[in-house]
């Protein structure tokens, strides 16, 4: 062996261990994460989140959905979002906007703002208002229905009349996100429930439905689509909202004036935003404070056994852990 080619094999033994490393994972430099979010999901990848995301070994960009993102519908598709006013598709991520989104719209995000490979992770979230949910409504609901009900919210998941049903918006057929999501197993779709309102943005009773509807995109629809496709597991769903709301069973009440009405008094704030998780310079700002970013990026992204990590190499197929060093 020539004296050169000495030298540079433990390069190259390097270079190949880690090619080995990246197939073992079965994930690729190249693939990235696509974020659909408003001010809050912004907030939340400056104060931490972006940078756990880029630290992943399977994720090479953060790509971002937000106010003012324009985006062209898929070839066939009408450009629905623009429909709206303003009619720019990134500033409407209310829940009946992913029916739209994720049919008109799905192959776009796959690789939107992609340098390289494609957004095989795509995160979703509408924001804080749409916690406020008015009124049970009546089945089978509307899905394009921008009115906050139950039943208009539940419609938007899965089809009220079973699997495999789809709904139509003129002369353009719409599949329920349930049917959406397992016609794409190639991508990770991550469910971001919406974030709790503070006590003096909402009042118990809509505070309470929003409770009822993410225990039920958990506990019914969550598990009725991975036992309609129990080999894809392409779909997760992180509960920001019971991360930031106390539980349903608080009984701490304060002194607040609610948006049903009610004058001023003491009310309980179950299924509202935690004290700790506010900002304390004005107590009607929804948004989470740093210290909530901070501490939903270590469940969400960097703890042992963080909920990123298990929902990724579940998807995967892999027990193999998500952080490998050649150095360990």
């Amino acid at each position: 062996m020539s004296a050169k080619l000495h030298s540079v094999l433990p390069y190259v033994l390097v270079w190949m261990l880690a090619m080995g490393c990246a197939k073992l994972h079965g994930a690729a430099v190249t693939d990235d994460v696509l974020f659909i979010h408003h001010s809050v999901g912004e907030n939340w990848l400056n104060n931490g989140l972006r940078n756990a995301l880029l630290a992943k070994s399977y994720i090479d960009e953060v790509n971002e959905i937000t106010y003012g993102t324009m985006i062209l519908p898929d070839a066939g598709r009408p450009a629905s979002l623009a429909f709206f006013d303003p009619p720019t598709p990134g500033d409407h991520t209310s829940p009946h906007h992913w029916l739209l989104w994720f049919n008109d719209y799905m192959q776009r995000l796959k690789s939107f703002d992609c340098a390289s490979g494609k957004n095989k992770i795509i995160l979703f979230k509408s924001c804080f208002p749409s916690n406020n949910i008015y009124e049970d409504g009546t089945e089978p609901g509307n899905p394009f229905d921008s009115y906050e009900t139950l039943a208009n919210y539940r419609a938007v998941y899965r089809h009220p009349s079973g699997a495999g049903r789809t709904y139509t918006s003129g002369t353009l057929v719409y599949k329920p996100l349930r049917d959406v999501f397992a016609a794409n197993p190639d991508t990770l779709f991550i469910l971001v429930t919406s974030p709790s309102n503070v006590p003096p943005c909402t009042c118990l009773d809509w505070a309470d439905r929003a409770r009822v509807f993410w225990n039920w995109v958990k506990n019914d629809w969550l598990n009725g689509y991975n036992a309609a496709f129990p080999n894809l597991k392409n779909v997760a769903v992180f509960d920001y909202f019971d991360f930031l709301a106390y539980p349903q069973s608080y009984t701490g009440t304060e002194v607040y004036d609610p948006l049903d009405d009610n004058t001023t008094g003491t009310y309980p704030v179950r299924n509202m935003t935690r004290k700790s998780y506010r900002n304390t310079e004005d107590p009607t700002d929804s948004h989470p404070n740093s210290f909530a970013d901070q501490e939903a990026t270590k469940i969400f992204a960097t703890n042992a056994s963080n909920f990123l990590d298990t929902a990724y190499n579940r998807w995967r197929g892999t027990s193999v852990r998500a952080h490998w060093s050649l150095y360990e």
